[in-house]
Formats: structure tokens, C-alpha cells, sequence
């Protein structure tokens, strides 16, 4: 449940299996690069017809999964983005304590680089204009995991929740999107954090508040 970006000539840009793999020469920044530079590169098909950038824009939402048991890793991607929340090394980090890291990439760059991956169309997100929907995406690049990995409401199941109640709110998609990926989680959520973490959410507490804690009973 992690996305590993690791310094070597050829390096793997997933960490869902040994078949992902990210030459040096690709454009896509490694977590210690400069994302926001990455992410003024502009898309040469609106930078030469200025015209586009005020059409209304209509884009597919959907949820992809790269991975098996204790690789499994879930994305979604956005139109051109491509979100998720993940850390580099799971094996040294402290998943009660330790927070996963949010992150996005530009979709054609990284698609071919995933897997055989399952996607599961949630529905639509619809903006003004290009505008519109860079003023949305910064939105989402500010959210940040609230819980540890290893505890409810901090793994990358719960950071795509947090997407989708952002564009919620600000009408980009509708409710019918939040409900098909609100099922998937039900479905998979109890599975998935057993996998990778190895944690039974039956037993954990879901955050604490001064001397009261909260159980999530799943």
C-alpha cells in the first residue's frame, strides 16, 4: 500500500511488484524532487490553443488497484492526475506512529508503468475550465492523512475517501461517485489493511481525543 521511488539508475517507481520499473530519464519527480515545478509544465495541446483553457471539462473518475496481498496499492486517478498516499520503505517506518506521505503524478506518464491493474470506473468530474480544475487539484495536493497507517482512517483507501469528499464538496463530482467508491471500500477495506499492514481492525482504537478513544468495530 505504498508508492517507492528509489535512487538508482533504474529504479521502481511502484512498489506493488518487480515488474514496475521507471528509468532515470523519466520526467516524473521522485519524492525528494520538485513536484511543483513538475506540475507548471504545461500541456502543449492548451498551450498552443489558449481557447481550450476556458472549455468546460468533463472527466473520467476511477479507481485503480495495482498489486496482491501485501503489495496491493489504490490510486485514483482524476482526468490528466493520478492521486495517492503512500511512503517510501513500509518496513522501516513506524505504521502506528508514522503517517502515509500524499502525492500525484501525471497519468500518461506512469499508466504504462503500472502492472496489469484493475480499474473500476466511479463516474465523472466535471469543471468550469482548466482553471477550474488546477485550483481544485491544488485543493487536493493540501489534504493530508489525519491517522498512522496501520490505523483507521490513515491508509490509501482512506486518503481516495478524502479525495472524493473534497471534489464533493466543491460539486466536481456528484454523490453517485462518492457511493461507488464507498462500496468498493466496505468491500475491501477489513481485506486490504490486513494484507499489507497486518493489523485487524477489529481490535484497533480509530483515533484518540485527550484521555477518550474511539474503537472502530468493522
Amino acid at each position: 500500500m505504498f508508492f517507492q521511488i528509489t535512487p538508482t539508475r533504474l529504479f521502481a517507481l511502484l512498489h506493488v511488484g518487480a515488474s514496475i520499473f521507471l528509468t532515470s530519464a523519466s520526467p516524473v519527480p521522485s519524492l525528494n524532487g520538485d513536484l511543483a515545478q513538475y506540475d507548471r509544465r504545461a500541456d502543449p495541446v492548451r498551450a498552443m490553443d489558449p481557447h481550450l483553457t476556458r472549455r468546460a471539462l468533463q472527466e473520467d473518475v476511477e479507481l485503480v488497484i495495482s498489486g496482491v496481498g501485501k503489495e496491493e496499492h489504490w490510486f485514483v486517478h482524476v482526468g490528466p492526475r493520478l492521486f495517492q498516499a503512500g511512503t517510501r520503505d513500509p518496513s522501516t517506518m513506524d505504521k502506528f506512529k508514522s503517517k502515509l506521505t500524499t502525492s500525484d503524478y501525471e497519468w500518461a506518464h506512469v499508466e504504462h508503468q503500472l502492472s496489469h491493474p484493475k480499474k473500476v470506473h466511479l463516474g465523472k468530474a466535471t469543471f468550469k475550465d482548466a482553471a477550474d480544475q488546477n485550483a481544485a487539484f491544488q485543493k487536493l495536493r493540501g489534504i493530508r492523512m489525519k491517522a498512522p497507517a496501520a490505523v483507521k482512517g490513515g491508509n490509501c483507501l482512506d486518503y481516495i475517501t478524502d479525495v472524493l469528499d473534497e471534489l464533493e464538496h466543491d460539486r466536481h463530482v456528484g454523490a453517485d461517485v462518492v457511493h461507488a467508491y464507498k462500496q468498493e471500500y466496505d468491500e475491501n477495506y477489513a481485506r486490504v489493511s490486513k494484507a499489507v499492514w497486518g493489523v485487524d481492525l477489529k481490535l484497533l482504537p480509530r483515533y484518540s481525543c485527550s484521555n477518550r478513544v474511539f474503537m472502530d468495530f468493522v
